[in-house]
């Protein structure tokens, strides 16, 4: 079998998740991680939504799958993970990007499960009830209602992700909970600094609590002033898997809506505008467009470039099919359970 052939064949056989996916909440979109070969996909469920809203946005995702159930299936266990393969399905794996849509009933992450909920970002950039983002002035930590909420989210088996959340929060929450954690979507600070990416400490104790690190894809957090490469990228991957085991990578791109190739030059510029304004970004981790993905992999039908990359760098094929999906799914599976 020469190279070409054994990546195609590789990925074609590979459990594939992309733990981060704002893009794919959008229109028809899901349709470019059916492209790459992806068997399951995190959309962006909620951000900055209340509790109706939430809802709302649940029940326009369920509505979705529903009308389109050939192409799409509701994941809430890791069965259904299996299924979406066997079936040649792209999962669907609702993910909040905040917990705001809790605001402070800590008995809405039960109602939130039982929509289909699987996995709630704690904090975006900026202060919650929770604890601090990690943009944030302050590095505060978690707060008691922080603490009630690790602990439900631990008894209800909903996966805690710490993406876009401060030091102090972040490690506290670690050492808090009894099950893994995970950053969905980050980046190692060595490579690429930023408020964004991760401490060597961080990593190495989400390692050892037997979590997984995404490797994100947006392009100022994979290289600083320049447009990244998937070498870039897979760099994130080298170092992560060096630093504490490649059982503790995964993939989290967080392909979305502003991106080179989606949103023109102006629309781009309008969505940039709105976020400095709001407070949710701040112009010294989030440079200005265009946001050009790194090139090899700068869409999601492109995923499969990434296994060959990755088969190029040395990965094992045992090692790259836990790199693209298996890690995570061994979260999963302990949070969750079966």
């Amino acid at each position: 079998m020469n190279g070409n052939e054994r990546y195609v064949q590789l990925h074609s056989q590979a459990i594939v998740i992309d733990a981060a996916c704002p893009l794919g909440t959008v229109d028809h979109y899901y349709k470019r991680w059916i492209d790459g070969g992806v068997t399951v996909m995190a959309p962006t469920v909620a951000v900055d939504h209340n509790c109706r809203e939430t809802i709302s946005r649940i029940a326009a995702w369920q509505k979705k799958i529903e009308t389109n159930s050939d192409e799409l299936l509701l994941v809430t266990s890791v069965n259904d993970i299996y299924r979406a393969k066997q079936e040649k399905k792209l999962g669907i794996l609702f993910h909040f990007q905040n917990a705001l849509p809790i605001e402070n009933e800590l008995n809405l992450l039960s109602i939130y499960h039982q929509l289909g909920v699987r996995i709630i970002q704690l904090c975006y950039n900026v202060r919650n009830l929770i604890g601090d983002g990690c943009d944030e002035r302050t590095d505060a930590g978690l707060s008691e209602f922080g603490i009630k909420v690790v602990q439900e989210m631990n008894r209800l088996g909903l996966v805690i992700d710490i993406t876009h959340t401060g030091y102090q929060t972040t490690m506290d929450v670690i050492a808090t909970s009894e099950k893994p954690v995970i950053f969905s979507h980050s980046n190692a600070d060595r490579l690429c600094p930023s408020p964004r990416n991760l401490k060597d400490d961080q990593i190495k104790a989400v390692a050892e609590k037997d979590g997984v690190i995404g490797i994100v894809g947006f392009p100022a957090f994979v290289a600083k002033g320049k447009d990244p490469t998937i070498e870039d990228y897979v760099d994130h991957i080298d170092y992560v898997a060096k630093l504490v085991g490649v059982r503790h990578v995964g993939i989290g791109m967080d392909y979305y809506e502003g991106m080179d190739g989606i949103a023109t030059l102006e629309e781009a510029t309008t969505i940039y505008d709105q976020l400095i304004s709001s407070g949710r970004w701040k112009e010294e981790a989030y440079p200005p467009p265009p946001w050009k993905y790194p090139a090899g992999i700068e869409d999601p039908s492109r995923f499969p470039n990434l296994t060959k990359a990755l088969l190029q760098r040395g990965y094992s094929e045992e090692h790259v099919l836990q790199i693209l999906g298996g890690n995570f799914l061994r979260v999963y599976e302990q949070v969750w359970g079966k």
